[in-house]
């Protein structure tokens, strides 16, 4: 019974150990977020940025303080803006509230570095993004109203993820059972 529970936890161990580890980290962020930027009632807004690693895993934007409540926030990855003939890489959903970051994530999606993407942000009605009219961001700017209008010294508060994976060493389940014979 003792020889069957140590194999049984030693294979749930090695189990975790096999799978990858991996971790979620900042790539690109512009904090700064003290004006309301845009609400989700306008149409067509982006943020273009350069991602620095090679992988983009998920992103962030600020939502405005005292705009809505809770909602429904969409974020992007596109090669090139949506009207300009770009590509949508990644999408995803995720419940945000006024005042604080939402995040969303995907499967990592491998990109050139120091190569200008764009985040198209959609939502519903009731939220809003913050940002900073100061240009905080050198290496992108907001894109907002009908045709993603470009203002080039403005940015929204926003963040990138990248996919830090990293391998560990697989154990077999025979080789698991070969320690316990």
């Amino acid at each position: 019974m003792r020889k069957m529970l140590v194999f049984a936890l030693t294979a749930v161990c090695v189990c975790c150990l096999a799978m990858p580890a991996f971790a979620q980290l900042i790539d690109q962020d512009q904090p700064s977020g003290p004006v309301y930027m845009a609400g989700f009632s306008q149409t067509d807004l982006a943020q273009s940025f350069e991602q620095a690693n090679g992988n983009i895993s998920g992103a962030g934007i600020l939502l405005q303080a005292n705009i809505g409540t809770t909602d429904n926030v969409t974020i992007s990855l596109w090669d090139a803006l949506p009207n300009a003939g770009g590509e949508m890489l990644a999408t995803a959903s995720a419940m945000g509230t006024q005042g604080e970051w939402v995040d969303v994530f995907w499967p990592a999606v491998e990109i050139p570095t120091e190569t200008t993407y764009y985040l198209v942000f959609d939502g519903n009605v009731t939220l809003g993004i913050a940002g900073d009219t100061n240009n905080p961001y050198p290496y992108g700017n907001v894109y907002a109203n009908p045709g993603y209008q470009e203002f080039p010294l403005y940015d929204y508060a926003f963040r990138t993820y990248w996919d830090d994976l990293t391998a560990t060493e697989d154990t077999t389940w025979s080789e698991i059972k070969a320690l316990y014979r």
